[in-house]
């Protein structure tokens, strides 16, 4: 039995984060829309990066910053969590709400947007997807997925069988860290089957570089050559990287999804 098929399916809202779900677990997706179509379920999507296959389908594009999932959870967290313990309700009060709203890029009206969406809908189902498990401060994220599991109406489907997340475990809950800025140019890596770096006309103008030219990309000491390729259908100034089993590129395609790298046109 697909347990998740079942879930979404039967719900009245899904919303995800951390996952660009066409790409990563279209599996998932087919499944969303399936819930849209039998019971209208609204479907609010969060994630650095728009995608247009999805446009059209969702209630709500909540972009936030790559590397801000930590704060955007909290966020959520602070919006949705009911009937606290006195330690997790200070926890909440004592949250700057307005600086994790400015480093995240989230306005405040958008979470009070989402809550009113949610207000009408009983079975709410939240898609925790693959950015989450490799972010740096995923022990604490960790508890706040616990928290909003323990002190919410929301379901959570955990996307990652790598890493098995045991949701009614203690709550242990720790400062929201300072989070790293991604500036320049940033990749995020993704299942692919061609071999080409791929991105938006924003994107080539940020990183001087056109369409079909062959680049090198570094990160963190590590050179990788590839071509290029303007794609209609990203939006915003963060390329797709092709995740490849390559061991020159390991430093590349491991560990948290968004990199922050060098391009630099190869000369002919």
């Amino acid at each position: 039995m697909n347990t998740n098929k079942i879930q979404i399916e039967n719900s009245d809202a899904v919303i995800s984060i951390g996952t660009r779900i066409s790409v990563d677990n279209p599996k998932i997706k087919t499944y969303i829309d399936s819930a849209i179509e039998k019971v209208t379920c609204k479907f609010i999507y969060m994630h650095p990066i728009d995608d247009l296959s999805l446009q059209g389908k969702y209630t709500q594009y909540i972009k936030y910053e790559a590397g801000s999932e930590e704060a955007v959870l909290a966020l959520l967290a602070s919006y949705v969590v009911r009937n606290l313990s006195l330690i997790h309700k200070k926890y909440i009060e004592y949250l700057d709400v307005g600086n994790l709203s400015g480093e995240s890029s989230i306005g405040e009206e958008e979470f009070e947007t989402l809550v009113e969406t949610l207000s009408h809908k009983s079975k709410i189902t939240l898609i925790i997807g693959k950015d989450i498990y490799t972010h740096t401060s995923f022990k604490n994220i960790e508890n706040i997925i616990r928290l909003i599991a323990q002190n919410s109406n929301i379901d959570i489907i955990l996307l990652d069988n790598e890493k098995r997340v045991d949701l009614s475990k203690e709550i242990r809950l720790n400062e929201i860290s300072d989070m790293k800025a991604y500036h320049g140019t940033v990749i995020y890596t993704v299942n692919c089957f061609e071999d080409i770096l791929k991105g938006s006309e924003s994107f080539a103008r940020a990183a001087k570089i056109k369409d079909n030219d062959m680049v090198n990309i570094t990160y963190d000491s590590q050179t990788v050559t590839k071509q290029f390729k303007i794609d209609l259908s990203i939006r915003g100034t963060i390329a797709l990287y092709p995740i490849s089993d390559n061991a020159l590129e390991n430093k590349i395609v491991s560990g948290y999804r968004f990199k922050q790298v060098q391009i630099q046109k190869v000369d002919s």
